[in-house]
């Protein structure tokens, strides 16, 4: 039947390790214009993709996917003069190393085989190999460049950052033109009082970010509604002027600025609260271990005490025991002296009475 020759054609239509631009996707729109590669046979009329940056391969159909050939001939090349070389690599280095698309020069609503096609290109163009000895050096810098580029576009999830960005540089070009002869008549009103414009910190400076974004959320959803209700889209009419795509890239560039700006910020504060956790930690850690000194050291010195304590009592005990022997001693001898003298007055011993006396 003519459905399962259909089926047979898509089935040889692709291979395995064929390069492919997935496109027209309506339910995952985030992975149109990305290039990948079929890693396997097809599966109930689908072939696998791997797409680089995921684990698994995603599964299209044949009708969303489009060979990638690549068709640079030997007569291109030798076109490429030592001075077209030199320009291209300049370029490249002198490009805002955080915009991928400035590095390859490539327009943001570039699909993933242009991307691919132009790379190759440009490749050739600054590869160390083709270049003489005094150029390699910045030909290998460039390259390296232009590789990186080229990986954050062919990664779905990297390519919806970009996309998403450019789409917001668009709206915030298109409110700063609307809005900019109400703050130039603002900047004029401070230049003429000689106002400073108050310092804002770090920490002031990410609230202010924060609040914008959410306020250009929520204009984009009035706008998604205008539009769906029939009204006009401002950006169509704003695209067709060519200065407009300009300020958007000057736009872009400002946002990933910011959006490295806010990753360092927020990796600052991280940093801070674990700083702050680890020395707390510390000082409670600290503070167990003067606790358990203290303990010890008083149990030392109780030991002590006790001990000190209970020579003291030996020591009080035999003196009391000598002293009570003495006397007992001088009243038995004070009581036979006595006895002894009977008939002697002219005598006069120690009363038995006095002895006693004397021994309490």
């Amino acid at each position: 039947s003519a459905h399962h020759a259909s089926m047979a054609d898509d089935a040889g239509r692709f291979k395995e390790g064929d390069e492919v631009e997935i496109q027209n996707l309506a339910k995952k729109p985030e992975f149109n214009g990305v290039t990948g590669k079929i890693s396997g046979p097809m599966v109930n009329g689908r072939w696998p993709v791997k797409i680089e940056g995921r684990d698994k391969p995603v599964n299209l159909k044949p009708a969303n996917l489009t060979e990638v050939v690549y068709e640079v001939s030997q007569e291109t090349e030798s076109m490429f003069t030592m001075v077209e070389r030199k320009i291209e690599i300049d370029r490249i280095l002198n490009a805002f190393k955080l915009d991928p698309f400035q590095i390859l020069d490539l327009p943001y609503n570039c699909t993933g085989s242009q991307i691919q096609k132009h790379y190759r290109k440009v490749a050739r163009l600054c590869h160390p190999d083709k270049v003489p000895e005094e150029l390699r050096e910045r030909a290998q810098d460039a390259f390296s460049k232009l590789e990186t580029a080229k990986a954050s576009l062919t990664k779905a999830k990297e390519r919806l950052v970009v996309n998403e960005m450019v789409d917001t540089a668009k709206r915030r070009v298109l409110r700063a033109r609307q809005e900019r002869a109400k703050r130039k008549a603002e900047e004029e009103k401070l230049a003429r009082q000689n106002a400073k414009p108050k310092k804002l910190t770090d920490a002031e400076k990410l609230i202010k970010l924060l609040e914008r974004d959410k306020k250009e959320r929520e204009m984009r959803e009035r706008e998604k509604d205008i539009m769906a209700a029939g009204g006009p889209d401002p950006l169509k009419e704003a695209e067709k002027d060519p200065a407009f795509h300009q300020e958007v890239r000057n736009m872009v560039k400002e946002m990933m600025i910011e959006r490295e700006w806010r990753k360092r910020q927020l990796m600052k504060a991280a940093n801070e609260a674990e700083k702050k956790a680890h020395e707390e930690k510390k000082e409670k850690v600290d503070a167990i271990k003067a606790e358990k000194k203290k303990d010890e050291n008083w149990q030392k010195g109780r030991d002590k005490r006790v001990g000190s304590w209970r020579d003291f009592m030996k020591g009080k005990g035999k003196g009391k025991k000598k002293k009570k022997r003495k006397q007992l001693k001088a009243f038995k001898s004070g009581q036979k002296l006595e006895q002894r003298d009977g008939d002697r007055d002219y005598i006069k011993r120690i009363k038995t009475d006095k002895v006693k006396a004397q021994a309490l």
